[in-house]
C-alpha cells in the first residue's frame, strides 16, 4: 500500500475523539449509543490497519474486527431494546430523566 499507516491511525483517533465528545456532550440515550458505535468503529480501523501492516498477524487482526463488529451489533440491539422499553414506560429517551435506573 502506498498510504502511510499513521494517516489511518490519525483518522481512528479523530473518530474516537468525535465519539467520546458525542457521548459526553449528548443528553439523548440514542445519541450516546451512536457515539459508542463510532468509538468501536475507530478501534476496528486500528485493528484492520495493524493487521494490514503487520504480516505476522494478518488473520488475527481481521478476526478481531469481525468479533468487534459482532459485539457492536449485539450491544446496539440490547441497548435499543432497553431504550425502547424506557421510552414506552416514561415517554422520553433523555439520559437525565433516567433517575429510576440508579442503584
Amino acid at each position: 500500500m502506498n498510504i502511510a499507516p499513521w494517516i489511518f491511525i490519525v483518522l481512528a483517533l479523530l473518530l474516537f475523539l468525535v465519539g467520546f465528545a458525542g457521548f459526553i456532550k449528548s443528553q439523548s440515550a440514542i445519541r450516546m449509543l451512536i457515539a459508542i458505535e463510532i468509538m468501536l468503529n475507530s478501534a476496528n480501523i486500528n485493528f484492520a490497519i495493524f493487521a494490514l501492516y503487520n504480516d505476522t498477524s494478518f488473520v488475527t487482526g481481521h478476526v478481531a474486527v469481525i468479533i468487534s463488529i459482532a459485539i457492536a451489533a449485539a450491544e446496539a440491539a440490547v441497548g435499543l431494546g432497553i431504550i425502547l422499553a424506557i421510552n414506552r414506560m416514561h415517554g422520553t429517551v433523555e439520559a437525565t430523566d433516567f433517575v429510576e435506573l440508579r442503584g
